[in-house]
């Protein structure tokens, strides 16, 4: 059992070594748990929360909606069945002041005794949630069944009946004042004839109109005037909806209530508060401003305290509220976003105070604004020693990092890093080798698009960011050694929230490879490969898209999806012909160096679904493709796809499989690479006890050439054939252990080849067919989740 072990660098073992021993204290407490009488702790008079069953005829609503109305659940299950928490609580002593069996208790989960009264409850919030749907005659009966092993099994069967719909609907509105805007907004209203009645979709107009109003000025507007009357006396099946908007209410002091018309509000005065500290203000009252020196920009007020680090346009760049402006949500919102997202501030709030007894002339009231920006440090630096992952390989990293966030007084942000990094990976003969890579890079992203002509009013709509970068990276294999030196500009924008856009017009990046094995020179030296390893040039143009709703989904399901696609050579190629220095040459270059053209596309898209807090699955569906033409008829090694290892097919180590069923065996290290890569993952996580999570995965996919290579045996196993790709397709399974530490994760996930396409046809399936061996099998070793 020591074998897998010795594929890591000595500086790991101790940590491996550490987790075989949790691995170990898992399996003692995963046998204990399954093995230990889930009724041990339930009182004689109790009964044991077993099963909740729900029976539902409403065809549109889910039994998981409904779910969540009933007030009583039963222990959590892992796969399904397994009650593993409360076994881990069952397994400890009756004595609970020992720390063992304390530790026991806190890590598990006390057993869920049936409860009368929640039963009841929950039948009521059921009936309540489907009248609120528009099932107003709904019934919900409920039954137990006690058994003998001190269990309870609950049954709610759901008899819903019609469903109620909207006939029609009708508007009061008490405040003559903004029917106008009321009615010319009702073709946007959610609140259909014909439409199910839904008392949730009603919430969602009342903050729908509110919405609405405060973007028209009406700044002490809140939902709570807009409330509806529903009339299900008709018959048929059907309700008459009454939308009611009633006048403000001000509370006067010593007074009664007064009622009166909503009032637009107008902006008077805006004011940036610049350096501000909400305690020192708290503290010192209104001496604390009068100290700020001021200057006036585009109508705007600024204070700040010694120095205004930064020019005025910085703020103005990033503000959609101006003195003269009707009150609108929507900009303050957007104001508030932009601000945030520069790096010159910690925390940005605005509000606003009402000037009493002050209006403009046609009556709206007066608001000042107050925009709170309390300052961020500006320089920092950091060194940091660290552990690395790529592609499941371990090592060690030093690094320096240096962060300026205001470099030329316009909110640019400089980053300069310094790096080192060594890993241990395995070779095929299984000895490892180390590799090393160094360099550095500079970035400096100015908080606007940088470009030859104007573009009104985009830093406010997108958020625009001009990238300019400089990077030199080197690196030492035993089979290569290369560097890569790189200049890009780049533009990045966000569309929505959760749409962000990245361009980059130029990307220059210049590879040099001193060094190549010789056994791994005259493996390739016959073979198109061969380019892929000689010094080249590559100039590219790229476009990301990704829209991501992981920020916003908190414990809900989410989507993320990117698309990539790139294009090179081609300037190059237009210059070099009109230049004409090439002429004669088997191939074009530029300053001595051979230039490289593809276009190369991929997609990548996850689905997280979260069931409850114990069990989630993940879901990821990879395909890219790239091609070569033109004056490099192979993609660059850096630009190539490869499969395998701890974020890909974790049942074969990093670039260990493919093209196809093609089995390299000349060379001693993995290092195969194609043009075309198909790969889906599915994985079930569990959570355990204490930092440790649970993993099973599915893990399935290929890559595959585009045109022959000049390898006999690599063409006819490794090009992609639509009519026969899918007999290619390698298939592995596997478990993982994961220690969540919140800031990262630490995983190890064992992958078993389940089919392994370079075995003969008809002989590819591994597992159920013959016995696992260690050849079969993978271990991985990784920072952060796969995907």
């Amino acid at each position: 059992m020591e074998y897998p072990f010795r594929l890591l660098p000595e500086s790991i073992q101790l940590v491996t070594m550490g987790d075989k021993y949790l691995v170990i204290m898992f399996v003692v407490l995963a046998l204990g748990a399954f093995g230990c009488r889930s009724t041990k702790y339930v009182p004689d008079d109790a009964y044991l929360l077993n099963k909740i069953e729900i029976e539902n005829q409403a065809k549109d609503i889910t039994k998981e909606e409904l779910r969540y109305y009933v007030r009583q659940r039963e222990n959590v299950k892992i796969l399904g069945f397994w009650r593993f928490h409360l076994g881990l609580y069952n397994l400890s002593g009756k004595d609970n002041t020992k720390g063992f069996n304390k530790w026991l208790r806190r890590i598990g989960e006390e057993p869920e005794l049936y409860d009368e009264l929640l039963r009841q409850k929950s039948s009521e919030q059921l009936r309540l949630y489907l009248n609120n749907k528009g099932y107003y005659n709904a019934e919900v009966e409920d039954t137990v069944l006690f058994l003998k092993n001190k269990k309870a099994k609950v049954r709610y069967s759901i008899k819903s009946g019609e469903r109620y719909k909207i006939n029609q609907i009708a508007y009061r509105i008490d405040d003559d004042s903004i029917k106008g805007h009321i009615y010319n907004d009702t073709i946007n209203s959610l609140l259909k004839p014909g439409a199910p009645f839904d008392a949730d979709l009603h919430d969602d107009e009342r903050k729908r109109i509110t919405k609405v109003m405060r973007n028209e000025g009406y700044y002490g507007f809140r939902k709570e005037f807009v409330y509806f009357l529903a009339d299900s006396a008709l018959g048929n099946y059907s309700v008459n909806d009454s939308l009611i908007i009633i006048k403000d209410r001000i509370q006067m002091v010593g007074r009664a209530d007064s009622i009166i018309n909503h009032n637009k509000y107008r902006i008077k005065d805006v004011y940036f508060l610049v350096g501000y500290e909400p305690q020192r203000a708290l503290k010192e009252g209104d001496a604390y401003l009068s100290k700020f020196d001021s200057l006036q920009y585009e109508g705007c007020k600024i204070l700040y305290g010694d120095n205004l680090d930064f020019r005025a346009d910085v703020l103005m760049n990033s503000n959609y509220i101006f003195p003269g402006q009707l009150y609108n949500q929507d900009l303050v919102n957007k104001t508030q976003l932009l601000l945030a997202e520069l790096q010159l501030f910690r925390f940005v709030n605005i509000r606003f105070k009402e000037m009493e007894g002050e209006s403009d002339e046609e009556g709206n009231g007066l608001l000042q604004c107050f925009i709170q920006l309390s300052s961020s440090k500006l320089q920092n630096y950091t060194v940091e020693v660290e552990g690395t992952n790529s592609s499941g390989n371990l090592g060690a990293a030093g690094s320096f990092n240096y962060k300026h966030k205001n470099l030329l007084r316009g909110g640019e942000v400089f980053d300069m890093r310094f790096r080192v990094a060594g890993e241990n990976q395995q070779a095929k003969n299984k000895e490892s080798f180390r590799t090393l890579e160094a360099g550095g890079d500079a970035t400096l992203t100015i908080p606007k698009f940088m470009v030859p002509f104007k573009i009104e009013n985009f830093r406010k709509r997108y958020n625009p960011q001009t990238n300019f970068s400089l990077s030199y990276n080197y690196q030492r294999r035993p089979d290569y050694t290369r560097t890569i030196a790189n200049g890009r500009i780049g533009y990045t924008w966000k569309s929505s929230p959760l749409v962000t856009h990245y361009l980059s017009p130029v990307d220059f990046s210049v590879i040099n490879v001193p060094y190549i094995d010789p056994d791994f020179e005259d493996n390739i030296d016959s073979t198109f490969l061969k380019y892929s390893y000689e010094d080249h040039l590559i100039s590219s143009t790229s476009y990301t898209f990704i829209y991501n709703e992981q920020s916003i989904a908190g414990n809900k399901n989410y989507h993320y999806f990117q698309a990539n696609i790139q294009s090179a050579g081609n300037l190059l190629d237009g210059i070099s012909s009109l230049v004409g220095n090439n002429r004669g040459n088997e191939f074009n270059e530029v300053f001595g160096i051979r230039y490289a053209q593809y276009i190369k596309a991929d997609v990548d898209w996850r689905y997280h679904i979260n069931v409850n807090p114990i069990n989630s699955f993940a879901y990821r569906i990879f395909m890219g493709v790239g091609y070569p033409y033109g004056n490099l008829t192979v993609l660059p090694f850096e630009k190539r796809y490869f499969s395998g290892g701890a974020n890909s097919l974790r049942a074969w180590p990093v670039r260990g499989l493919g093209p196809g069923s093609f089995e390299e065996t000349q060379l001693d290290y993995y290092n195969q690479t194609a043009d075309i890569k198909l790969e889906a993952n599915a994985e079930y996580r569990f959570k355990l006890f204490w930092l440790l999570e649970g993993a099973f995965f599915v893990d399935i996919g290929n890559i595959w050439t585009i045109r022959s290579s000049g390898d006999d045996e690599v063409d006819e196993k490794g090009l992609f054939h639509f009519d026969s790709f899918y007999k290619q397709i390698a298939v592995g399974v596997g478990t993982g252990a994961r220690l969540d530490f919140s800031y990262f994760v630490f995983r190890l996930d064992v992958g078993v080849k389940a089919r392994d396409p370079i075995l003969p046809e008809g002989k590819r399936w591994v597992l159920g067919v013959r016995p696992i061996s260690w050849d079969d099998t993978a271990f991985n070793f990784a920072i952060g989740y796969p995907f």
